[in-house]
């Protein structure tokens, strides 16, 4: 099977939905990515960067395509930066650390 790639994120289920139909109604076939975890701990969505709705590699123009004339996707080209997924990973770890830290000085642990 050709790799899996990721067109379209979301921290809203419906608009992925709606992005899927489009999808399925032009034949491709999509994928979600982190569909379950949002539906069961939906506060955790912003760590994973939300919902990604995902087409195979032969898939993606085509794909993208649909979604721009749909209104779904707008053609812009961004860059991506992982800066602030990295701070948030930072600022979790500090706030581990300094619990740890209070629960030793009060001697919970």
């Amino acid at each position: 099977m050709a790799a899996l790639v990721t067109i379209y994120t979301s921290v809203s289920l419906s608009e992925i939905y709606i992005a899927q139909a489009k999808l399925e109604e032009a034949g491709i076939a999509s994928f979600t990515r982190d569909e379950r975890l949002h539906q069961t701990a939906p506060y955790l969505s912003s760590l994973t960067n939300g919902i990604q709705l995902q087409v195979t590699s032969s898939d993606i123009d085509e794909a993208i395509q649909v979604l721009q004339e749909a209104g779904i996707l707008i053609p812009v080209v961004e860059k991506k930066d992982n800066f602030s997924k990295k701070l948030k990973w930072i600022f979790l770890i500090v706030l581990l650390v300094e619990l740890v830290y209070l629960l030793i000085k009060h001697k919970v642990l």
